[in-house]
């Protein structure tokens, strides 16, 4: 990925803090948010800051949308490197992976369809 590239990505990217519900561990609701054709949310702690997550930990990452439409989905580490695993179509979505190295993450979402799309909720558990 060239530096023009991943400036044009980041310039896309918008954050939105999750809140973690204490009575369910480590599984976060997604807030409702919106995101333009072409757009990327990453979704962070509720103090802005990344997830921790050891390496080995396996983490499930579903969203629910107001439509169907096409997505891309994955995790962005705290070195600013960009894994995505999953691509597809629907109104709901899900994936599950496993960290390989323990560190500081985020969790994103890209609207590769051609208008804005709503999500409408969702869960990142690990």
């Amino acid at each position: 990925m060239g530096k023009n590239e991943r400036k044009e990505i980041m310039e896309t990217l918008k954050t939105v803090p999750i809140k973690e519900d204490v009575s369910q561990g480590a599984r976060m609701g997604l807030p409702q948010t919106d995101i333009g054709s072409g757009k990327t949310v990453s979704f962070m702690d509720s103090d802005g800051s990344m997830f921790y997550v050891a390496g080995g930990t396996t983490v499930s990452f579903s969203i629910e949308l107001d439509r169907s439409a096409s997505v891309e989905m994955g995790y962005i580490s705290n070195t600013g490197g960009w894994t995505q695993t999953y691509s597809g179509t629907s109104s709901s979505h899900n994936t599950s992976f496993k960290i390989s190295n323990t560190g500081y993450y985020r969790f994103y979402v890209t609207n590769t369809s051609s208008s804005v799309i709503r999500v409408t909720g969702g869960t990142i558990s690990f």
